[in-house]
């Protein structure tokens, strides 16, 4: 199956990001620090836009400069308009989803700075970029991206930190590949021990870049399994969308340390309405089930990594459900109008 083997195949493409970042990043870099830019967006389609969401936190929790997150259509197609000292970078697995393209090539037609990330060399996205960056040993033949999320994730959010915090880069590039085999471990020990075929509908549930991850898990989910999938900020779950809760829902609290305690009460809550809940945090929680992200700061840095659980989710969904999640529904690996 080469969805699995792909997200299996993590760990390995993580570590490859961390032995090329300098020079994947120098060109991309010296641009960054080349000018007094006024924000910095972000653009991308689909699970790109989703990564683009959560770089676009992380940048922010990083850097004094604003930072804007958008779908490759809202640029293309003039539904909102970027400042001219702006930079933009923009994010596509395949360098060729039509919109991210046309945004990109309407930005730099208008004198804004380009990055492009991706993972096809010579693409499209690669020729409208002032700056291209190509992870070009991410090699994903399946429809859905997973090793390519976490790949071009991991190397952004480095870059964040070599930006801000270059203290912190070297540990970071160190630590996150040996996390993710933990992750992907005990993700996979958790599901072969879970009785799953009664959940139907699934929720994730988190805050600033782990919302963007629970879009992901929402976009991971849906697309394999054609299940009932949501996402929501954690405690806005109890206002309205709990009413659905019932004991073939599976809920994913992406929990953070500032508001633990809080979320500790809404998973009780929700348990009590019948719901199964697996907190994915780096701290446990009491009566739920955890998978733990060992991850040593509070900066969110380990955002992409959460989204494993919901990748495996996806998969065992839909072999449950006799689909094929190397064939999705109506999709197709590249999105061209």
């Amino acid at each position: 199956m080469l969805t699995l083997n792909e997200i299996n195949e993590q760990p390995e493409k993580l570590k490859a990001v961390a032995k090329n970042y300098s020079k994947l990043s120098s060109d991309a870099v010296k641009l960054l620090k080349s000018g007094k830019f006024s924000e910095i967006n972000f653009v991308g389609c689909g699970t790109s836009y989703n990564l683009s969401m959560g770089l676009s936190y992380q940048f922010k929790r990083f850097s004094k400069t604003p930072s804007n997150f958008f779908s490759g259509s809202e640029i293309a197609f003039g539904l909102t308009s970027l400042k001219s000292d702006s930079l933009l970078i923009g994010l596509s697995r395949s360098g060729e989803s039509t919109e991210t393209v046309l945004a990109m090539k309407k930005a730099k037609d208008e004198g804004i700075k380009t990055i492009g990330v991706t993972c096809e060399a010579n693409s499209s996205i690669t020729k409208t970029s002032d700056v291209p960056v190509v992870l070009n040993f991410v090699n994903e033949r399946s429809v859905v991206m997973t090793q390519s999320f976490t790949s071009m994730a991991f190397f952004v959010s480095a870059m964040i930190r070599d930006l801000f915090a270059p203290e912190y880069l070297d540990d970071y590039l160190n630590t996150i590949p040996e996390l993710s085999k933990s992750v992907l471990n005990d993700t996979r020990s958790f599901f072969d021990n879970a009785n799953f075929a009664k959940f139907n509908h699934f929720v994730f549930l988190g805050y600033d870049e782990y919302f963007a991850t629970s879009l992901e898990g929402v976009t991971k989910v849906t697309e394999t399994s054609l299940s009932e999938v949501e996402a929501y900020q954690g405690l806005e779950y109890r206002h309205g969308p709990k009413s659905k809760v019932t004991d073939h829902t599976f809920i994913c609290i992406l929990s953070d340390e500032f508001l633990k305690e809080e979320e500790e009460k809404l998973a009780g809550e929700m348990k009590t309405l019948g719901a199964r809940i697996l907190n994915i945090s780096k701290s446990r929680m009491k009566n739920v089930d955890n998978i733990i992200v060992d991850y040593n700061k509070n900066d969110f840095g380990d955002w992409f990594l959460r989204v494993i659980p919901a990748q495996i989710i996806g998969v065992k969904k839909a072999v449950e459900r006799g689909l094929d999640p190397d064939n999705p529904k109506n999709l197709t690996k590249v999105v061209k109008l």
